[in-house]
């Protein structure tokens, strides 16, 4: 014969576990991906916000985007207008989106030409 005890904790094991299973669980909704116009927009908002972080980390004032376009899959050229605004100054940035990195710069203006690899 099994114990009372032993047959009390299999019936209430038993009740929480069917309690468990019985319980409604939220339904999913399946959300569609959102359209390619949109991750494109997302991509873009990023390369320039990374770009721009890059230009003010290595002492450059940022005034404005002045263009940001894909050249290939994958990879960006990113101008900023340099401070004094108007001065005409402006600095490229070569942008790797897969690697999320700055690849390259050039600054170009008052002191032309002046092309430096990223580090």
């Amino acid at each position: 014969m099994v114990p009372l005890r032993s047959a009390i904790a299999f019936v209430f094991s038993a009740a929480l576990f069917g309690a468990g299973c019985a319980t409604e669980t939220p339904e999913r909704r399946m959300v569609p991906e959102p359209a390619y116009d949109v991750q494109n927009e997302l991509g873009y908002n990023d390369v320039v916000r990374l770009s721009q972080d890059y230009a003010t980390a290595h002492g450059y004032e940022v005034t404005e985007v002045a263009e940001a376009v894909q050249v290939r899959p994958n990879y960006w050229r990113v101008r900023f207008g340099l401070a004094p605004r108007g001065s005409g100054k402006l600095l490229d940035l070569e942008f790797d989106q897969a690697q999320r990195r700055v690849v390259g710069t050039t600054e170009v203006g008052s002191s032309a030409g002046r092309g430096t690899p990223a580090p």
